[in-house]
């Protein structure tokens, strides 16, 4: 008997169970493309939410509440640790709290400037970046007082 014939032959006897087979395959393949499409859209719901937070953390770290108001240093100190948890953001994060800290030597900033260099230590080892050299650092527009 040829190959051919034995593998018609065990098509024949087993039938049933192929056809099982196949129909459970056959169902569960839409339910694992909607799952994975669900996926995908969660993830980027994720990343657009993130990506609101952490602009709005920025906003609230350079831009007072309303014009002329003096900026809590603690708010902006707890800002400055929140970037830690946006690590996609890191590059740009690393740029813009050099150029801050530039910006805000003030002594009466101690408290600020230590914990963006707390931050900046963080970025540097939790992720690939090198500290930026004066030359490529990004100051940031002077605040107005």
């Amino acid at each position: 008997m040829s190959s051919i014939a034995r593998f018609v032959s065990w098509v024949t006897d087993n039938a049933e169970t192929i056809s099982i087979i196949v129909s459970i395959f056959l169902a569960l393949v839409p339910a694992v493309w909607a799952f994975i499409r669900y996926l995908t859209l969660k993830s980027k719901e994720l990343q657009h939410e993130r990506f609101k937070i952490y602009h709005g953390l920025i906003k609230e770290l350079v831009q007072p509440d309303s014009p002329g108001q003096v900026m809590s240093m603690d708010r902006q100190m707890a800002i400055v640790f929140e970037l830690r948890h946006f690590s996609e953001y890191f590059e740009l994060t690393q740029r813009l709290l050099e150029g801050l800290r530039e910006n805000w030597m003030d002594p009466r900033a101690k408290r600020l400037t230590s914990e963006i260099d707390r931050t900046l230590k963080y970025i540097e080892v939790n992720s690939s970046l090198k500290p930026a050299s004066a030359s490529t650092a990004v100051a940031a527009p002077p605040v107005k007082a």
